[in-house]
């Protein structure tokens, strides 16, 4: 009998467990946008309900973007991350345009689109990972050299970075800096070259600091926030005195104090704090827990990938929750000076909540194993690259290469 010369497929469930954290997360995040929002949405809008209803919309274009792209084949993105990251950066450029975006806190952010408004800056996150994860599965086993590592990379994110900090967008800049080197890391990058990397990231954002005022004033906050507590000190001391209020157990769901009107951006980028007040340290800590969760499972996914793209792809969506879930985190508690970035999953807004359901979405198609489909073969072929996914794994995570 002559041996079968097919290829055996071998179809693997969704990650099941990564979408019952998600969905855990999600559910979590309307009951506390409702329970930090309640009072000043009834003040601005004469609605308690306000935020809840427009967060549970974007919820749930969340979620069909999230069924969407776990559908979609994640193999098609390679082909076309640049085209994405190109129309994004547009955005960007839109957002510059008076009469096209919307202003608050002296940024201008979010572009007007009918009754919408889009933040181009996290569809920037979205799409420059997506570029990383093209450019480095395309050039992995070059990466010893400067030049394939890190010339294209930088050139990229000096652009981006330059459209990001017009806006003016601090937070989103470092983050899709940090993003850049975690990945070109994870692929194989020589630890030297990173360190070097980093350093000189470091002075950059030194010197972006220094040479504005009122980021200095942030950074001198946070070193001494008793120096204006009234003033530059007052945001980050009420969220302080609202994690002390809650104690081991809390003060109870619904029974913070700081949301009434005393702490800003409490539905926002400090919701964390009325977390901490309401369910008090056990309830952070469960939420804590639920995050690690979550990067445990996005780790787990790209170690089993088909394919470097995937793999890599997994790696800086992965990258990307954590780390502006830490960053988050670091802020409120004061471990980090202020910068406005929103908690994934759990705070107001209506980009991030889309985009990282659809990067959930991505997970979930990768965590599936399952080669490019047919069609993607008609104008590119598109291998599954396991010996170089192989390769991706053994030199991130030191795992011994498997001899087939």
């Amino acid at each position: 009998m002559q041996p079968s010369t097919e290829t055996q497929v071998t179809e693997h469930r969704y990650d099941r467990l990564l979408l019952a954290i998600v969905l855990t997360l999600i559910g979590f995040g309307l009951v506390m946008v409702y329970s930090a929002s309640i009072v000043s949405a009834d003040h601005q809008f004469g609605d308690p309900t306000y935020f809840l209803r427009k967060q549970t919309g974007h919820v749930l274009i969340g979620l069909a973007a999230l069924g969407l792209f776990a559908w979609l084949p994640h193999h098609a993105l390679e082909r076309y991350a640049g085209v994405l990251l190109a129309i994004v950066s547009f955005m960007l450029l839109l957002v510059l345009v008076p009469g096209l975006s919307t202003s608050a806190k002296g940024a201008s952010r979010w572009l007007n689109v009918g009754l919408f408004r889009i933040q181009p800056s996290e569809l920037v996150k979205f799409g420059f990972m997506l570029f990383m994860a093209q450019y480095l599965s395309r050039n992995q086993m070059r990466l010893h050299s400067w030049k394939v590592s890190w010339l294209i990379p930088v050139v990229v994110l000096a652009v981006i970075a330059t459209l990001l900090m017009r806006q003016p967008d601090f937070g989103s800049t470092i983050l899709c800096g940090l993003i850049m080197t975690l990945m070109v890391f994870a692929a194989g990058c020589p630890l030297k070259q990173v360190f070097v990397i980093g350093a000189v990231g470091t002075g950059l954002i030194a010197l972006a600091v220094t040479t504005q005022s009122y980021r200095m004033k942030r950074v001198m906050t946070f070193l001494n926030p008793d120096s204006d507590p009234l003033g530059a000190g007052y945001q980050i001391n009420q969220a302080l005195i609202s994690f002390g209020s809650g104690d081991l157990t809390g003060m109870g769901l619904g029974g913070s104090r700081q949301k009434l009107m005393y702490l800003p951006d409490a539905h926002t980028d400090f919701i964390f704090s009325i977390i901490g007040e309401e369910l008090g340290l056990i309830g952070s800590a469960c939420l804590l827990l639920m995050f690690i969760g979550l990067i445990w499972r996005g780790i787990y996914i790209a170690r089993t990938a088909s394919s470097s793209f995937g793999a890599l792809m997994a790696f800086g969506v992965t990258a990307l929750v954590a780390a502006q879930a830490c960053i988050n985190m670091g802020v409120v508690m004061a471990l980090l000076p202020t910068k406005g970035l929103t908690l994934p999953f759990i705070s107001y807004g209506g980009t991030s909540m889309i985009v990282l359901c659809a990067s959930v979405g991505l997970l979930l198609n990768i965590s599936k194993r399952t080669p490019p489909p047919a069609w993607l073969h008609s104008k590119h072929t598109i291998t599954t690259k396991l010996d170089s996914a192989e390769s991706f794994v053994q030199r991130w995570l030191h795992k011994p290469a498997q001899v087939t």
